[in-house]
């Protein structure tokens, strides 16, 4: 399998895969999204998502995720990609694209409060269905555990960076975090998670008052859920989880979340920092102070 590295991704090569695999799939335009860690995009008419994986490892979560999907669409309360496009040799797939808008920080705060209720109401009830579904549907995937201790390492092997644009005095907070984090008690119990549930991957419909359905399962499998929601307020995360159930759950939730959501935040200032993903740098170092304090770190 060729690496599809990004910025040298050929379009028309992978183009030219899709029409030889589905040969009656006839469409006039192709246009490339490069954005993915995992995965090059290919929209076909703006009607298909083609996902090509990057590598062997994105490659070896593909079965998995289609299981995941096939089992959670007839349950979940909001549309997920549905692959109904699967290359004979499984090396792509394709889904119906679903319409929306990505439910960023800037857009959830302009909505009025019952639609952000609602949404999060949304969110909290398809989190339920998502992690009920078992851990077996991801069997064979190399799945890494994001624990605490393993985030820790991968701080370390970052930290260099950090130092470019993190005040000293601010960078030996995330470093005593990050030594606490290593600290941190996992889940009682593993289950089935999104494990990139961010703004980027949760769709608002083109109406504004409600979710269209969530896209990106590549990651699915025993990890975290409900850190990104702290972005959207505490009260999110808080009405989220009595949407969800489990209340005997919800304070470890809740705690664990937290902790997630720091580290984050403080992942998006690296992502941005290295040109992968662009953030606003003023305001999360800003923010980053308040939330090391909320943990007392």
């Amino acid at each position: 399998m060729n690496e599809l590295v990004r910025g040298k991704v050929d379009l028309a090569a992978l183009t030219a895969r899709i029409r030889a695999a589905f040969p009656d799939l006839a469409f006039d335009n192709a246009t490339l999204n490069e954005l993915g860690e995992d995965h090059a995009v290919v929209m076909i008419d703006d009607a298909w998502v083609f996902r090509f994986p990057r590598g062997p490892e994105a490659a070896s979560f593909a079965a998995g995720e289609r299981r995941v999907l096939d089992a959670l669409a007839p349950v979940s309360n909001l549309r997920v990609p549905r692959y109904e496009r699967i290359a004979p040799d499984a090396s792509f797939a394709g889904y119906r694209k679903i319409e929306g808008n990505e439910l960023t920080e800037a857009r959830f705060a302009t909505m009025p409060r019952r639609v952000q209720e609602r949404v999060i109401d949304e969110l909290g009830a398809f989190l339920a269905a998502l992690h009920a579904l078992p851990l077996s549907l991801t069997a064979g995937a190399r799945h890494v555990q994001w624990n605490g201790a393993v985030q820790a390492g991968r701080y370390a092997q970052r930290r260099e960076a950090f130092l470019r644009f993190l005040p000293a005095p601010l960078l030996a907070r995330v470093d005593a975090f990050y030594a606490a984090l290593a600290l941190q008690p996992g889940p009682s119990q593993l289950r089935m998670v999104h494990n990139d549930f961010t703004e980027d991957h949760i769709l608002l419909a083109p109406g504004g008052d409600r979710l269209a359905g969530i896209i990106d399962f590549t990651d699915a499998g025993p990890a975290f859920d409900f850190t990104f929601l702290w972005a959207y307020g505490a009260w999110a995360v808080d009405r989220a989880l009595a949407a969800y159930g489990a209340r005997a759950e919800h304070q470890a939730l809740r705690e664990r979340s937290r902790w997630q959501f720091a580290r984050y935040r403080i992942e998006q200032l690296w992502w941005n920092a290295k040109g992968f993903r662009a953030c606003d740098t003023p305001k999360l170092l800003g923010e980053l102070p308040s939330l090391l304090d909320a943990l007392r770190v």
